[in-house]
């Protein structure tokens, strides 16, 4: 007979007092020793320990036997909730999987994969929440009953309020469950860091930003664009989809469409990351971001430009995490000044 849920939980103060001494909970970052078990008191169970320390104290003065039954059933509600509590949170373990690309300021969707490893006990009404980090907001997950062995999937909600690399320290599984007397926690340390992006708006303007946009253009040579350059004749090596049917037809020989070679559209972002007001440089940073990703989206070729460093040139959506991933890190230079973005079109 297994006895340790048996010695554990009829006395759940004891939890409730230790984190009290000790002054630490799980939250921020967690202490080098955690309690294995958090307990909380509810509005329900103090006004419900508010009446069996009355009801105590009668039973004492009166030495009436059926109040002490009262109490004594009141106390054993206190066991059962505890042994209870204890067999919903134990032996329950979860995955954590985040979204590939997190961006500041925008809800990012994490899927929870929640195992009951135990093999006939059910886990009934409980939540699970992320250890509290700075400038992270998060939507707690909550499954109302997970049958012993079995496994269920669930969303979880981030919103990080700042760029840069935020570290994430673990889950913690609470519980109301039977009475709603106490909420009892099992915090499970799962360390992990999440490198979080910019903002990324629209850009409607972008020539406000010092550039213009070029359009699509070509140059007076062949190559491969939407233009004709002029007419040749077809050989057999050729695709006849390219085949100039109108003029094969007025010449009575096939004739092949030759295309004029479009120019290549580049663009580079050019970010002044000087040392000003906080508030500005970050938006600067968010807009050095959304352009990047506006002129990526309209196809054009781009490249990152600061005073820290610089992304070359380059089409297709690994240079964008790239440009992205510096500009996430990206720290004021020491010289002053105020921080500024421009675009710059390239010939």
């Amino acid at each position: 007979m297994n006895l340790r849920p048996a010695l554990s939980a009829p006395l759940p103060w004891l939890t409730f007092f230790g984190g009290r001494i000790s002054g630490k909970t799980p939250g921020k970052r967690p202490a080098f020793f955690i309690f294995p078990r958090t307990l909380k008191v509810t509005k329900e169970g103090k006004r419900f320990i508010g009446i069996l320390f009355v009801i105590g104290l009668a039973a004492i003065n009166t030495g009436n036997n059926l109040l002490y039954l009262v109490v004594a059933m009141l106390l054993s509600l206190i066991i059962i909730s505890g042994i209870m509590s204890e067999a919903t949170i134990k032996k329950l373990r979860v995955k954590r999987e985040l979204a590939p690309r997190i961006y500041k300021n925008t809800p990012a969707a994490a899927r929870l994969e929640i195992e009951n490893t135990k093999k006939y006990l059910p886990s009934y009404s409980f939540r699970i929440e992320e250890f509290p980090v700075e400038a992270v907001k998060t939507e707690p997950a909550y499954v109302l009953k997970l049958p012993g062995g079995g496994k269920t999937l669930r969303t979880f909600r981030y919103v990080f309020e700042k760029r840069g690399v935020f570290k994430l320290y673990g889950l913690n599984f609470t519980t109301r469950f039977p009475f709603g007397l106490f909420i009892k926690g099992r915090p499970e340390k799962m360390e992990q860091e999440v490198l979080v992006y910019p903002s990324v708006r629209k850009i409607k303007e972008p020539g406000i930003y010092g550039g213009a946009n070029s359009g699509s253009s070509s140059l007076q040579k062949k190559g491969h664009g939407s233009q004709i350059h002029g007419l040749r004749d077809y050989t057999i090596q050729d695709d006849s989809r390219y085949i100039h049917w109108k003029a094969s037809a007025r010449t009575r020989k096939l004739l092949r469409k030759e295309f004029e070679k479009e120019k290549e559209r580049r663009v580079a972002i050019v970010f002044d990351n000087l040392r000003g007001e906080q508030q500005l440089f970050e938006e600067m940073v968010d807009t050095a971001a959304s352009l990047c990703s506006h002129f990526m989206e309209m196809g054009y070729g781009v490249g990152l430009k600061t005073l820290s460093g610089e992304v070359a040139v380059s089409y297709g959506a690994s240079n964008l995490e790239r440009m992205l991933h510096n500009l996430a890190l990206i720290k004021p230079v020491e010289k002053t000044g105020t921080p500024s973005v421009k675009t710059v079109f390239l010939d």
